[in-house]
């Protein structure tokens, strides 16, 4: 979405340089600190696993969001500076009245943004369970989308060990390894590209995997998460597959693929509960807290059994 917020106070200040841009956010900082990457300068702004896959290649602090952006502007034009990637945080805690000044014209103010800030990185491509709408401010960025049906060829890395809370590919996007990871090849043929300049906007579709390249030496991007109003992530529910489904005999694995199509995928109210009495329709109703809550408690229920 070319420009669509090139008219933002913070796009026009960001314009004027990275000084400019500082002292716009600093005039909203409520001095609270923001959970801030810190990465190797040998790593080229790349956040990952360490090389053992026993831990990551960058360091994680709670750091004050001024000096963050204090420490970006001491090392602006430094090729051999570290890393610094402040990112996912709340507008409303770190910036209060950012959003009243720079609104989305696509979505109403139910919506709050986060902010991330940071010089040159490369995210590794994952995908976020709600929708999303991203306005680069300042610096430029390429993001990389791919379609969830494209997972089998991304390489993803682990479930439960993960850099930010999703799985992610373990193929490097800016130098992918083709003959460690050939099917990336098939990925990259269904993937979409969008080059973004500051006020430009991108919406992502929820489960879309994606990586992102920033580059500049002071980076601020808004994004705004929506409709992701499910209990968990649905991870739990894949890892509890895994655990009871996964391993079965085909012809077994081929009968519960009929009843997740059955309960989860297709079934609408009426085949589920159209011939039961309401007060027997328990899991099977309609989504209500009442129902949720009833789902929680029968999970809660069985798991302790295990």
């Amino acid at each position: 979405m070319r420009g669509l917020c090139a008219t933002w106070p913070v796009v026009t200040a960001a314009a004027r340089g990275a000084q400019a841009l500082a002292d716009y956010m600093l005039h909203y900082d409520a001095g609270r600190k923001a959970i801030t990457y810190l990465g190797k300068p040998e790593e080229k702004g790349r956040y990952f696993y360490s090389a053992d896959m026993r831990g990551f290649n960058f360091e994680r602090r709670e750091i004050g969001i001024a000096k963050v952006m204090a420490k970006l502007l001491e090392i602006v034009g430094d090729t051999d500076a570290m890393g610094i990637y402040a990112g996912a945080g709340s507008s409303t805690d770190l910036f209060p009245g950012f959003s009243d000044a720079n609104t989305m014209p696509l979505l109403d103010d139910t919506v709050p943004p986060l902010i991330w800030i940071g010089n040159g990185a490369s995210i590794a491509p994952h995908y976020d369970a709600a929708d999303n709408i991203a306005v680069t401010v300042s610096g430029q960025r390429r993001f990389t989308l791919f379609p969830p049906a494209q997972v089998a060829n991304l390489y993803v890395g682990p479930i439960e060990f993960t850099m930010a809370g999703q799985p992610a590919s373990m193929v490097d996007p800016v130098a992918p390894d083709l003959e460690r990871f050939p099917k990336y090849k098939d990925a990259m043929e269904q993937a979409l590209f969008a080059n973004m300049q500051p006020g430009d906007a991108i919406y992502i579709p929820a489960l879309w995997w994606h990586t992102v390249q920033s580059t500049g030496p002071f980076n601020m991007l808004v994004n705004y998460w929506w409709g992701n109003d499910t209990i968990g992530s649905g991870i739990e529910v894949l890892v509890h597959a895994m655990l009871n489904i996964r391993d079965l005999p085909e012809h077994q694995k081929a009968a519960w693929r009929d009843l997740f199509e059955h309960y989860v995928f297709s079934g609408d109210a009426d085949t589920l509960t159209g011939h039961l009495p309401s007060h027997v329709h328990g899991v099977l109703g309609e989504a209500s807290a009442q129902r949720n809550a009833h789902i929680i408690e029968f999970l809660k229920a069985s798991l302790a059994r295990s």
